[in-house]
């Protein structure tokens, strides 16, 4: 028979232990409790994680990661431009928090480049401040097509679209975002504008040798005011929705500068999914001087690739336009729709003669590769019964 003393001894020491387990278990946030012959720890509560956005003063936000930056353009005026640069972006917002990058244009055989950063006020995101430093090669020609749709009928076909001028300054902002579905930025930027000449040749094919002269601009610096705001999606959804933006843009007075003005322009664009195989776009562009006089590079041009498709490129020009697009889609196989389309519009002078216009009307069918990568068009210009149908190529989705 075991021996009193002994027992008493274990019973005391198993009930030290037990003791020193729950102990232990309260001190690294579990417990144990009876289950049959075992134990089993219960995992503790789940810990509430910091802010995602921290202040300047403690560093960057905790998601940042850094991000190459590498991409290519080629147009008349720089000649291939490779751009190569870095950045931390966080992992929900749309700009890094800094970055810089360095573009080397051939053709100008001059370097470009670019420095900023976007930082939130405080800790929450939705008020951000930003700036940056540059010097670049600008266009006003980009709500019509974009750089890398623009780079490949340069470069395959000798055609640019956009007109160019040197832009060298800073610029700073303030972005204030409550939602996904609103955006209201303001900012001033300080600029010194010259002129560029075309010197690149290269090009895989074209229907001309020689690549069209550039437009000089009316050299000189601006100092402008900027106000943009955006309601709705920044990219609208595939299954529909309705974007809008507007911007006014004023030189000049209260500031210095060559160049004195205010415009404001806008637009709206809706896509409505109107059955599994059907879809129906609508886009209207607009946008009007409402004092001073623009600069040459600051005149709105309508026509051609864009805009009025039943038109040669830019055939009218102005510092008043609109543009109104529509489209109606029809699938006529996977990944392969067919589509008619309108097209209505004018650009002019001065404020006051919308009611002496005579606003171009084009009207064409087109096929489009699934979603937008590719659309071949044939518009026909039906103010001249005369005029021939024009062939067009879209290798993006505008709108």
């Amino acid at each position: 028979m075991p021996n009193p003393r002994s027992a008493a001894r274990l019973t005391a020491l198993a009930i030290a232990c037990a003791g020193a387990v729950r102990l232990a278990g309260s001190a690294s946030g579990a417990t144990c409790v009876s289950d049959s012959a075992f134990a089993r720890p219960i995992p503790p509560p789940p810990v509430t994680r910091a802010a995602e956005w921290e202040t300047l003063e403690t560093g960057l936000p905790e998601e940042a990661r850094f991000r190459p930056i590498v991409r290519v353009r080629y147009n008349r005026v720089d000649g291939p431009a490779p751009t190569l640069g870095a950045a931390f972006q966080p992992a929900r917002a749309p700009e890094p928090v800094l970055f810089a990058e360095g573009t080397y244009a051939f053709s100008r055989k001059r370097p470009l480049y670019e420095a900023g950063f976007e930082a939130p006020l405080g800790d929450r995101p939705w008020l951000q401040v930003g700036g940056s430093i540059y010097r670049g090669t600008a266009t006003e020609d980009g709500w019509i097509v974009t750089e890398g749709e623009n780079t490949l009928f340069a470069l395959f076909a000798r055609t640019d679209y956009c007109d160019y001028y040197e832009s060298q300054g800073g610029q700073g902002y303030l972005v204030w975002s409550p939602g996904s579905d609103f955006s209201l930025r303001g900012g001033a930027r300080l600029e010194s504008q010259a002129s560029l000449s075309v010197k690149t040749r290269v090009s895989l094919t074209g229907r001309h040798p020689e690549f069209p002269p550039n437009p000089p601009i009316e050299d000189g610096d601006e100092q402008a005011f900027t106000v943009r705001c955006r309601i709705g999606p920044a990219q609208l959804p595939i299954r529909g929705g309705t974007h809008g933006e507007a911007a006014y843009e004023r030189s000049g007075s209260p500031l210095q500068g060559d160049f004195e003005y205010g415009r404001l322009r806008g637009s709206i664009r809706n896509r409505t999914r109107l059955s599994p195989t059907q879809e129906f776009r609508v886009r209207l562009v607009a946008g009007s001087t409402v004092s001073g006089a623009l600069p040459g590079q600051k005149v709105w041009h309508v026509g051609g690739i864009g805009t009025l498709r039943g038109h040669d490129f830019k055939t009218f020009a102005g510092d008043q336009f609109f543009v109104a697009n529509a489209e109606f889609y029809q699938r006529a196989r996977k990944n392969l729709y067919a589509f008619t389309f309108l097209d209505y519009g004018a650009a002019w002078f001065g404020s006051g003669n919308l009611g002496r216009q005579r606003p171009a009307a084009d009207v064409g069918l087109g096929v489009r590769i699934a979603g937008g990568p590719a659309a071949l068009t044939v518009a026909k210009n039906l103010r001249d019964e005369k005029s021939k149908l024009r062939v067009g190529i879209r290798l993006g989705d505008r709108f």
